[in-house]
């Protein structure tokens, strides 16, 4: 079983290095340094947010409790999504809302049909992590392709293509926690199979549905 120890003088070490970041950075760049304090700030008030659902989730394990908890990973999956995108924000605010909430459905879905109740809160973020990160890298590829109208694809393949990329690497550290939590190599095999299957469905879904919509807007303007 694992334990975990938080060391006094470790967390002490990694304020130190925090801080002689900070000092090296703002004699280099202050303007830099005022950015990413508002960035952390803005981390933190995320992850208050986060944690307090997380609490309320775990506290309460009610029903509404969950959906809330739903409603706010998706609120942040297409707000995270939307944020590289500022320039071409209400153009794109539509289709990464429905694309987002339809792959949260069938991710969701399947997470409460394939596991336990008490697991869907982790499980359905990471998936929904991975989801974002792949729709993200999607939508940004296609604001690329509108710089230049006359190569603009006219199929969806090479944007499907990327799709599935961070399933890669986000399901082997999702089987790795199965294995610390105690479940069996085979067990957990198996709803990694599952998962994988249902993650590649909802990410491609998600990402021909805003590029279908997209390529709508574009064809009635």
């Amino acid at each position: 079983m694992f334990v975990s120890e938080i060391h006094l003088w470790g967390a002490a070490v990694v304020a130190c290095v925090v801080f002689v970041a900070m000092i090296a950075l703002a004699f280099f760049d202050r303007k830099m340094l005022r950015r990413m304090l508002v960035i952390f700030g803005a981390t933190v008030a995320q992850m208050a947010v986060v944690v307090a659902v997380v609490w309320l989730v775990y506290q309460t394990n009610a029903w509404w409790a969950y959906i809330l908890w739903f409603l706010l990973v998706l609120f942040l999956s297409t707000c995270w999504c939307l944020y590289p995108l500022q320039a071409m924000w209400k153009q794109m605010l539509w289709p990464v809302s429905v694309a987002t909430l339809v792959g949260g459905i069938v991710l969701g879905g399947s997470a409460m049909l394939c596991l336990p109740l008490n697991v869907f809160l982790s499980v359905y973020s990471v998936l929904m992590a991975c989801m974002t990160a792949s729709l993200m890298q999607t939508m940004m590829s296609y604001q690329r392709s509108m710089q230049h109208p006359e190569v603009l694809r006219k199929s969806l393949l090479p944007h499907v293509r990327t799709l599935a990329q961070p399933l890669v690497m986000v399901i082997p550290m999702l089987y790795a926690g199965m294995l610390l939590g105690g479940v069996s190599a085979l067990e957990g095999l198996l709803v990694v199979f599952l998962l994988i299957a249902a993650s590649f469905v909802a990410n491609i879904l998600a990402g021909v549905i805003a590029l279908l919509m997209l390529r709508k807007k574009k064809i009635q303007k």
